[in-house]
């Protein structure tokens, strides 16, 4: 078994513990077992909140901040590919944006079924204002982060001679120079499926001479989150992991990436392949 297999495990006992233990808690209180229950969920559900309340912090940052992936000629040299998202597919996100808040707006403020649910917000129960509260900022970090790739129409992976950059959600370190990588792996680690569970997924682990060089380009909620990222990818996956790439991302063409990638790393570094 994997690493990244046995993380899914950890991963599933930890909440599993978590939830019992919340139970416990409500039975030493005397609640019942519906009360208990109730202690349980609210114990998951202010854990699943607090951890996106830091994630959405750190996006929004990062958005709202200066923008650390602009690239220029003279930082990357002749560029070999550039992948841009399609302009079209950023419209229907925005506008798909647009319609959710149009229809959530409409349930919490006109629906009478609303109103008798949550009443005024002033007197909503505690996890319903936490859930509003997130819904709101995580729909204003989407909406700003899709009018700024709209508008700038920035590559989100280039490859060049020089190095390579990828910035899935327009997130990333920025260029990262050949020099500075110390491998390329394929490997695994743990990542969602559809149906929200830890599985082990295939990435191509990028490792770094100096991985807190490119970590202080980031804010420092993004900072801290990516050197927890990088420890955890490395312990999952066996080795660095400092940068992870989904080869999802590059569909059919993922094979033909990897292979220049290596050989870029090699040219550059003279190091064999770079795996």
């Amino acid at each position: 078994m994997s690493e990244a297999r046995k993380w899914v495990r950890w991963i599933q006992y930890g909440t599993l513990a978590v939830f019992v233990g919340g139970l416990a808690v409500g039975y030493v209180r005397g609640d019942g077992l519906g009360g208990a229950l109730a202690v349980a969920e609210a114990l998951m559900l202010g854990l699943v909140l607090a951890a996106v309340a830091v994630v959405v912090v750190g996006l929004g940052w990062s958005v709202l901040g200066g923008d650390g992936n602009r690239l220029d000629d003279r930082v990357t040299g002749p560029v070999e590919l550039a992948l841009r998202a399609p302009r079209r597919g950023t419209v229907f996100a925005i506008l798909g944006l647009l319609l959710l808040a149009a229809i959530v707006g409409a349930w919490f403020l006109l629906a009478d079924t609303g109103r008798r649910a949550l009443g005024p917000v002033g007197g909503w129960e505690p996890a319903a204002l936490g859930l509003a509260i997130v819904f709101v900022a995580i729909w204003a970090v989407l909406m700003l982060g899709m009018l700024k790739r709209l508008v700038r129409n920035a590559p989100w992976f280039v490859l060049g001679a020089r190095g390579f950059l990828y910035a899935p959600g327009d997130i990333a370190p920025g260029f990262v120079r050949w020099e500075d990588v110390t491998g390329l792996r394929e490997t695994e680690i743990v990542a969602n499926s559809r149906r929200g569970r830890g599985k082990a997924t295939a990435v191509l682990a990028v490792g770094l001479r100096d991985p807190e060089r490119y970590q202080a380009r980031y804010n420092p909620v993004l900072r801290a989150l990516v050197r927890l990222g990088a420890k955890l990818h490395a312990a999952q996956s066996g080795g660095a992991a400092d940068i992870v790439i989904d080869p999802t991302h590059f569909g059919g063409d993922y094979p033909k990436v990897l292979e220049r990638m290596r050989a870029l790393h090699a040219q550059a570094t003279g190091r064999g392949d770079g795996a």
